[in-house]
């Protein structure tokens, strides 16, 4: 009995033996501490990882750009300024006699033409003085041929005939006074237009002078723009400019009208008068930008306006060379319209630029010079870009 009790005693503790071994080997599966854990990351840096795959050297990934092209073609410098637009002829119609409007025949918005009819006052009695008035000088020319026959025959005596004479030139002077203040008591259109403002109701009681309406002669529409007096040199009346009416973002065809002849000495420019060119429907007092073409460089190096980076006072490019990487390069800049830009040159004596020549038109802030990069489609005057350099 005591021995089978000391033999199991010996089994279990056997039994705790091996339980312990088999936690042990188990614990020392996973390296601990900073010795451990380099040697589990062995795998990422330099050493075989846990599949025994290579080290694989870390590097700096190549940048991905747009490239596009430089180009030579035709290019404008622009001179760029803001004005109002006005119509030619315009004047407030006014009353030009005493009275009460009877009626209106035009209201804003319609258009007249020259000796038209507008509006009339109460003229009941003009028409009834004109009336007399033209009695008298048709009584008056009778007396005066009956006189004149007499006068022939030497019936009458010449003072006589001058008296009769002069009685109906004086009834002549007042027929024509009489009609003239009838027809005051009308309001005509001193020229074709359009009716752009009325002051007045039927009813209304107006003196001489009042106002009655605006008109204006909308076909064409002018500006007035001041150009520096070193611009002015390059340009022609009948010189297409380029208007844009804010209110409505539409481009207006225009033209030079008129140059002034003479300096503003205040400010050495010179009055260009523009005319806008058909039916544009834009109003007097509409604000617009006005480009006008001063100078064209017809065979210009045109890059597009994302291909620069400034920096300061400088600006550079970026061009793209045959090993995929870039060159970076200081340029100086000509003339500049919408989103193209021309390159006179690059600075320095040991670069040159010519057609065709790739430079990086999105991704050049991230670039430095000789740096890697992968084009990833050659970019199109529609492609958008990330540098959007501007002057």
């Amino acid at each position: 009995m005591r021995t089978s009790r000391i033999m199991t005693c010996f089994a279990m503790g056997i039994f705790l033996v091996a339980i312990s071994g088999c936690a042990g080997s188990e614990g020392s599966g996973k390296p601990s501490g900073p010795s451990g854990a380099r040697a589990a990351g062995a795998g990422r840096h330099g050493g075989p990882g846990p599949r025994g795959a290579p080290a694989r050297p870390a590097t700096a990934d190549a940048v991905a750009v747009r490239a596009a092209p430089i180009r030579r073609e035709p290019l404008s410098s622009l001179y760029s300024t803001s004005a109002t637009l006005r119509a030619d002829r315009r004047a407030t119609i006014t009353a030009r006699t005493h009275g009460v409007i009877r009626k209106l025949l035009v209201e804003e918005g319609d258009k007249v033409v020259e000796s038209q009819e507008m509006a009339a006052l109460e003229n009941e009695e003009q028409r009834i003085a004109m009336a007399r008035a033209d009695t008298i000088r048709d009584t008056l020319i009778r007396d005066l041929e009956r006189s004149r026959s007499l006068h022939e025959k030497g019936l009458v005596s010449d003072e006589d005939f001058e008296d009769v004479r002069r009685r109906f030139l004086d009834a002549e002077q007042a027929a024509a006074l009489a009609e003239l203040e009838f027809s005051r008591t009308m309001i005509r259109a001193p020229f074709a237009g359009v009716i752009v403002r009325r002051y007045l109701d039927v009813g209304a009681t107006v003196a001489d002078g009042s106002e009655v309406y605006d008109l204006a002669d909308l076909s064409p529409l002018y500006a007035d723009v001041e150009v520096p007096e070193r611009h002015v040199i390059s340009l022609v009346p009948g010189q297409h400019v380029r208007l844009t009416a804010d209110a409505q973002d539409k481009v207006l065809p225009a033209v030079i009208e008129r140059i002034a002849p003479a300096v503003n000495p205040a400010t050495g420019t010179v009055k260009v008068t523009l005319a806008i060119e058909g039916n544009t429907n834009v109003r007097p007092g509409a604000f617009v930008r006005v480009d006008i073409v001063v100078e064209t460089h017809s065979e210009a190096l045109v890059v597009p306006r994302l291909a620069l980076v400034a920096e300061g006072s400088r600006w550079y490019l970026f061009r793209l060379e045959d090993d995929q990487t870039v060159s970076r390069l200081e340029v100086e800049l000509g003339f500049e319209e919408g989103d193209r830009v021309e390159i006179l040159q690059a600075v320095s004596a040991d670069e040159t630029l010519s057609p065709g020549t790739q430079v990086i038109v999105s991704g050049a802030p991230a670039l430095t010079d000789g740096a890697p990069v992968h084009v990833v489609a050659e970019a199109t005057e529609e492609s958008d870009g990330d540098n959007g350099a501007a002057r």
